[in-house]
């Protein structure tokens, strides 16, 4: 039987939704992410149970999230997950926040527990970031940047050992690797999509590295600085009664989640 669920935050605003992964070691759950900062697991056989009528929307069995973003200075600073995904095993959750680093957490563990290990140096703002695994046993993790560069880290060490130019417009969206070889399907703004493959010779030169994440780095600094002045908050709300107006045109239900 076909199931409708509709994501809440605590406010009972809704949620829109970037990411959802299936739990490779039990189909029954999956793992949502979207414009907040929580990666949520919900169980579909739970799903249609009484509620209390004052909070109809299901709660979800686990709710991660990084402990310094739970409670964001104001709305303009929150993080969003752009994208989770579950390890090989279904023991991890990996997560992609925008304008911050990734994390996995471990989904053996309760709710709320504090991450395990994050992955830093690429950045995640001008578009909707994926995130991955790498490896048949999910030993590495990658990721596109605005920089346009494809990035790998080491899951254990959490050290990149690997970077690559991955787009010529200057912004990796996408990555999925192959379920079974060594190789990355990679794509951006550019027209096409791009496959890698190892096939060097010699160890990797990391040349250059340092350089491209520093800068990285310090431009989600310069961001994360900025402080709305009154224009953009008037902008803002100009933005969101046009949304909602075109909502009521369409005989879409109304809500405050813009």
């Amino acid at each position: 039987r076909n199931k409708i669920l509709a994501c809440r935050s605590d406010m009972n605003a809704r949620v829109p939704l970037y990411s959802i992964f299936i739990d490779p070691s039990n189909y029954n759950r999956f793992a949502i992410s979207g414009r907040d900062q929580y990666a949520r697991v919900y169980d579909r056989r739970v799903l249609n149970e009484e509620r209390d009528p004052e909070s109809p929307y299901p709660d979800p069995v686990q709710k991660f999230c990084p402990h310094h973003l739970e409670h964001p200075d104001n709305e303009f600073k929150k993080a969003n997950v752009t994208c989770l995904v579950y390890s090989h095993d279904g023991k991890e959750l990996l997560c992609s926040y925008n304008d911050d680093d990734i994390y996995t957490f471990d989904t053996t563990q309760s709710s709320g527990t504090e991450y395990t290990k994050h992955f830093e140096g690429h950045r995640n703002n001008a578009t909707v970031k994926g995130v991955n695994y790498f490896g048949l046993g999910s030993e590495y993790v990658v990721s596109g940047s605005d920089c346009g560069h494809v990035f790998l880290w080491d899951k254990q060490t959490q050290n990149i050992v690997q970077y690559f130019a991955g787009d010529n417009e200057g912004v990796v969206n996408c990555l999925e690797p192959h379920p079974h070889m060594p190789i990355l399907a990679v794509s951006g703004l550019d027209h096409d999509i791009k496959i890698f493959s190892p096939s060097a010779d010699k160890t990797t030169d990391l040349a250059g590295l340092s350089e491209i994440t520093s800068t990285n780095i310090e431009r989600r600094k310069v961001a994360s600085d900025y402080t709305p002045d009154g224009y953009d908050m008037i902008l803002n709300f100009i933005m969101r009664q046009y949304r909602r107006g075109l909502r009521h045109r369409a005989g879409i239900d109304d809500d405050d989640s813009d």
